[in-house]
């Protein structure tokens, strides 16, 4: 990936998680899924910090996530 490329990449991100919730249609793993993608090891020191940013924004939407928790079935009273 070139830097031009990377850095519009970053730049999507950077505008879609400020509008994205937990509640929005593309589940939160997508987003992750798509930080994943971008390689570590080729960023400049200010991509690095924009990514870090990013991560901290979406793990912050991430557990705002309620968990579900399952429930014991009920069992019939006077039995």
């Amino acid at each position: 990936m070139s830097f031009q490329h990377i850095d519009k990449e970053i730049a999507h991100l950077e505008r879609v998680f400020g509008l994205i919730s937990a509640n929005d249609r593309i589940p939160l793993s997508y987003w992750r899924q798509r930080l994943l993608m971008l390689p570590r090891t080729s960023l400049m020191p200010a991509q690095r910090a924009r990514l870090a940013r990013l991560e901290a924004v979406l793990q912050s939407l991430e557990q705002s996530v309620p968990t579900l928790v399952a429930k014991p079935p009920l069992r019939p009273t006077g039995t």
